[in-house]
């Protein structure tokens, strides 16, 4: 029996598509054309077959009791499952929640208490670490969580823990035909599927947005699908030709829903690793004819890096975008080898990725210092005053000038999930988004570009990840010995920037900077310090004019360091 949902809103002038009817529409048009390329084993999924599957995924998932508002939160590697999952989800009117597989067991029991999410799907024990224990920490302290699935690994001492589901019982050949020989599960499917709106949220991103505190930043399937048509008119990219090569996390809103979605919005596929490896992701690109490669500055120093770089085939791309992080002309020039096309964009999570993209065709000169132009049909970029202390946006501010980088439009999330408070600093009254990002817009004779010009925040951002000093200060000054404890960013020419501490021991301890990189073993690998400044007890930090820490003074004595750091081989080889 052939178990398909079939759903088809194009043709409907009163409804708008879902996420899911993209996946329908070409599996319809094109079944076999490749859906997802799994680099890793070489394993192909058409579109039909992903069709088929997400359907299956979604049954089984309304067959455990989870059904349409609850959240799902995984901790997977970029696999096959994981998508399709994702899209069983969708299709059911779940929320999922990808979180990064190097979060600690009690970041994500942090992230879950937050959203209080209905299952925890995970890894098991794997050659990186072992799922096993954070699993077993969910369990003990998430008593709202009904349901942890763990996917087995195979490798010798990997086991399920008690009170567990083993994830290949469930979905795996044996539990998909236990779905497919129940068409009332079907039947059920399509009913509550025709009653989803365009609307409703679909993904739940972790970001740390303007504080340090981690905020699930929720999205629906629409907010998904105006960036997934702001990503492809930017790119140029449509069906077959779009070979997006995903070397983003799955936790991050480009692994998730920016690339994979957005190739799969055109009809196009992706090429998946389940980790980035520099080697591994240019054999990927020659193997699999990639034909867009995007990633942060650090992936693209890292491939370059790479002593045989020269001799892999990358005769297939067909453009290359890097973001995430501002660059020098040299950066560029390589970038410019790469692929026919280039270009760089800004984004955040808040809106579903990026909402500017470069012209295509444009020097790398004219490309220096801009972040590409915005479409303001779908996403339009205007530059602020900051937000009115009643809610309402600020003042639109002229071409030229500098100001807060605000977008408006059916890419804007849906806001922070149960957080009211959050939500309404950074959208105002009107539906404008703030950025916390500044800049200003400049007229480039064909289009208007916008000049990114910092954050507003004192962000550090390490290998494309978003790190705020906050955090890692609240998790350095719980160390029984550290009096006080300050972090700041430095220049780092592999990662962009680097995580630099300053510990001050209590008075009458003896601390040693090695002790507090040891202990920080006990956090997401990179939000730890590269470097640990051990301060004077005896001496203040400096303060600034209203009395607090004074962070410029911390970053300029931090560039110092570093760069006695770095003749010594100490700082940009770590």
């Amino acid at each position: 029996m052939e178990t398909r949902l079939r759903k088809n809103n194009f043709n409907n002038d009163w409804k708008l598509p879902l996420l899911p009817d993209y996946i329908m529409k070409w599996s319809d048009i094109t079944p076999e054309n490749d859906c997802i390329v799994f680099a890793d084993t070489g394993r192909v999924i058409s579109y039909h077959e992903f069709d088929r599957l997400t359907d299956l995924y979604a049954m089984r998932l309304k067959k455990m009791g989870i059904k349409k508002g609850d959240i799902v939160v995984t901790q997977f590697l970029g696999v096959p499952e994981f998508y399709i999952l994702v899209y069983g989800c969708l299709k059911a009117g779940i929320i999922i929640s990808p979180l990064d597989i190097k979060e600690q067991a009690h970041e994500v029991v942090r992230d879950l208490d937050k959203i209080e999410a209905k299952a925890f799907f995970c890894l098991g024990k794997t050659p990186i670490r072992d799922f096993s224990e954070v699993a077993k920490e969910v369990q003990k302290k998430c008593p709202y969580v009904k349901h942890i699935v763990q996917w087995p690994s195979g490798i010798k001492g990997d086991t399920i823990i008690d009170g567990a589901k083993n994830f290949n019982d469930l979905f795996g050949e044996c539990g998909m035909a236990e779905m497919e020989k129940d068409p009332s599960l079907l039947k059920k499917l399509v009913m509550d599927y025709e009653k989803l709106e365009t609307r409703d949220p679909a993904l739940i991103i972790f970001t740390t947005g303007t504080t340090g505190e981690p905020k699930p930043a929720l999205m629906s399937h629409l907010s998904i699908m105006t960036n997934n048509a702001v990503f492809s008119r930017g790119v140029g990219l449509y069906g077959s030709d779009y070979r997006f090569l995903n070397i983003m996390p799955t936790s991050h809103v480009a692994g998730t829903a920016q690339g994979p979605m957005t190739a799969w919005f055109c009809g196009g596929s992706i090429i998946t690793l389940s980790m980035f490896e520099p080697a591994k992701s240019l054999e990927a690109v020659g193997k699999y004819r990639a034909t867009f490669y995007g990633g942060v500055p650090t992936m693209f120093r890292m491939i370059w890096a790479l002593p045989n770089y020269s001799e892999y085939d990358l005769s297939n791309l067909r453009y290359s975008l890097y973001g995430g992080s501002a660059v020098d002309t040299a950066f560029l020039k390589e970038l410019a080898k790469m692929s026919p096309t280039f270009g760089t964009a800004l984004g955040m999570t808040e809106c579903s990725g990026y909402f500017t993209c470069t012209p295509k065709g444009i020097s790398v000169e004219e490309m220096a210092g801009q972040v590409g132009q915005f479409y303001p049909e779908l996403a339009r970029v205007t530059i602020r005053e900051k937000m009115n202390e009643d809610g309402t946006a600020g003042k639109e501010l002229p071409e030229g000038e500098a100001g807060e980088i605000c977008v408006d439009g059916d890419v804007v999330f849906l806001g922070y999930y149960n957080n009211p408070e959050a939500t309404a600093k950074t959208i105002s009254r009107e539906g404008i988004l703030y950025t916390g990002d500044m800049g200003y817009l400049k007229n480039m004779g064909t289009y208007k570009a916008l000049v990114f010009s910092g954050r507003r925040k004192f962000v550090i951002k390490p290998k494309g990840y978003l790190v705020f000093p906050d955090e890692v200060t609240d998790f350095l000054t719980k160390h029984p010995k550290v009096n006080q404890a300050h972090v700041v960013g430095a220049s780092h020419k592999i990662f962009v920037d680097g995580v630099f501490a300053y510990v001050q021991p209590k008075p009458g301890e003896t601390l040693t900077a090695e002790e507090i990189l040891e202990y920080c073993k006990g956090i997401a690998s990179y939000k730890r310090p590269i470097h640990v400044e051990l301060w004077p007890v005896d001496q203040q930090f400096p303060m600034n004019k209203t009395g607090k820490v004074d962070s410029m003074a911390l970053i300029e004595k931090a560039k110092e360091i570093t760069e006695e750091l770095r003749k010594q081989g100490n700082w940009d080889a770590k």
